[in-house]
């Protein structure tokens, strides 16, 4: 019986990337004991799913803020967490210099991860004593991640993604949509926020193509938002000549169980737009910096919206003029909402 680490600290997306490897572990090895150390804010990605025995979080952002006691006393608590449990085997999919130290103290004899062309820091090599080159093919992290397994041996890769919810979601959900969408009109979802300002799309963008689609295609259209963005919200509905809906202030599982309810999501490359793609909920990802070869949406029944530029691909979170954006149309985006057939 092996006793496994997995080593994929955040963010929600990268989480949900991460989740076959888990389902690949858990088909193979049964019987073997898994666990996944993760930031607090992707923790409630992996809760409740049953191929993990444990969830170890932690806060690194936290500890580079401050160097009070009590962070020490937490990282000290850590340590011993990941001691105590013995690890045979650490996983490491993140590829940074923190992700190699973690993976180093938990202990396991064996260290997987990428090699130096590979992982997103070099020194995250001083750490792994087996560096696996993943192949040309697997250009999609995803993919990529799930090259990690290759050193197991394992007979069979599971491409799936389960993300767990409960009862309580969906009567959460299910009192919110009777109020607000009574009728039962197909609902779209819109979410105009992302983690970095160069992945926007912009405001007044999302205001007009909301309008377009309650207007021409007699949808409605629910807004999703995460802490901090609801004044943006209000903003863009303030703008708009149709009156949208707005989601409640959610949970992961309780965005996901809403996602499930809607015949669109619409967003750009972050968090809510995977969690989307994960649960084959249709999706429009709208791409800027970020590659969507590499980092786009994993499966099918999905449209992306990318203008290559020479530039394309820099993963730049400050850019003077954010012109893989700025190219990218209304028309173009409600074009790809008239093309998914199911609306």
């Amino acid at each position: 019986m092996k006793r496994i680490l997995i080593v994929k600290l955040s963010s929600i997306g990268d989480a949900v990337h991460a989740l076959p490897v888990l389902r690949t572990l858990r088909h193979n090895l049964p019987d073997a004991y898994i666990a996944w150390i993760v930031e607090e804010k992707a923790r409630e990605v992996l809760e409740g799913n049953e191929d993990i025995d444990r969830v170890i979080t932690i806060n690194t952002r936290k500890w580079r803020k401050s160097l009070k006691g009590s962070v020490f006393r937490e990282l000290l608590e850590v340590i011993k967490i990941l001691r105590r449990e013995r690890f045979d085997i650490a996983i490491d999919i993140q590829g940074l210099f923190k992700s190699g130290i973690i993976s180093y103290i938990s202990g396991a004899k064996t260290i997987i991860g990428f090699d130096s062309k590979n992982c997103r820091e070099y020194l995250n090599t001083l750490f792994t004593n087996i560096k696996v080159s993943p192949e040309d093919k697997d250009i999609h992290v995803v993919d990529k991640n799930l090259s990690l397994l290759k050193p197991l041996g394992l007979k069979e890769i599971k491409k799936e993604f389960h993300i767990k919810t409960s009862p309580g979601d969906t009567e959460y959900i299910n009192e919110f949509l009777s109020q607000h969408n009574p009728n039962r009109k197909p609902l779209i979802a819109i979410n105009p926020s992302a983690g970095w300002r160069t992945k926007e799309w912009g405001m007044g963008n999302y205001a007009r193509l909301a309008d377009r689609i309650i207007s021409e295609m007699g949808a409605d259209v629910i807004f999703t938002w995460g802490p901090g963005e609801e004044t943006m919200i209000k903003d863009i509905t303030a703008s708009m000549s149709h009156t949208p809906l707005t989601a409640p202030p959610t949970s992961i599982k309780q965005l996901v169980t809403l996602l499930k309810r809607c015949s669109l999501f619409i967003g750009g490359d972050t968090g809510p737009l995977h969690l989307a793609a994960a649960i084959k909920t249709q999706t429009i990802a709208i791409y800027g910096p970020s590659d969507p070869l590499r980092n786009g949406l994993y499966g099918d029944n999905h449209i992306t919206i990318h203008k290559k530029l020479d530039c394309s691909g820099c993963y730049k979170r400050r850019c003077d003029t954010i012109k893989c954006m700025e190219m990218i149309s209304v028309e173009d985006v409600f074009s790809a909402v008239n093309r998914q057939s199911s609306i």
